[in-house]
């Protein structure tokens, strides 16, 4: 049997100060996994929030409609706009796909506009659009995972969006935060 009192003061130290650090990279991996997904779940928040808003505009818009202020095609163009607008993070953006999925607005590719979207997929296979779509049509509202492209880059990246549907018109407005810099966050926390 092993016996502490046989050993020096030094190596005892050691062996106490040893087993401390092995412990302590023991939790170390679970300690950045966790601070890890803090980060994710501040910025799933931070983008949901800020779809919320965006469904807000939109549904003043129809309001506006409901009130006789408006028609709804100048509604809807008036709703396009003012969502194609809405930037946070210095250059997060807004998208509003409706449920075929056809682009309806998109604030930094308006080439898109009027595209059937039902063939785009990232890297792995995902059609990103039809997704978007299904989660609106099962759940309302909710998050999607994929790769895409950062602004004026090419490469795709792990990005998620918070998607949500807009019932009276059919859309499904959405944005998204790239997640492909969580560990370096974490790193620098």
């Amino acid at each position: 049997m092993f016996n502490l009192r046989r050993l020096g003061v030094a190596r005892r130290l050691m062996l106490i100060t040893g087993s401390a650090l092995i412990g302590l990279a023991m939790l170390l991996p679970a300690l950045l996994w966790s601070e890890r997904e803090l980060l994710l779940s501040e910025r799933e928040a931070s983008v949901r929030q800020t779809v919320e808003v965006a469904h807000g505009l939109v549904a003043h818009f129809h309001a506006e409609v409901a009130a006789g202020h408006m028609d709804d095609a100048q509604a809807r163009k008036a709703a396009q706009a003012a969502v194609r607008k809405l930037r946070y993070s210095d250059s997060e953006y807004f998208w509003i796909n409706d449920m075929g999925p056809r682009m309806v607005m998109h604030a930094i590719k308006p080439e898109l506009e009027g595209k059937d979207l039902g063939d785009i997929r990232d890297p792995n296979g995902k059609r990103l659009f039809v997704a978007f779509v299904d989660q609106v049509k099962s759940e309302g509202a909710g998050f999607v995972s994929y790769l895409w492209p950062k602004p004026g880059e090419k490469a795709p990246v792990p990005k998620v969006s918070y998607v949500k549907g807009f019932a009276p018109w059919g859309w499904v407005i959405g944005s998204g935060v790239y997640v492909d810099n969580l560990n370096a966050a974490v790193w620098r926390r």
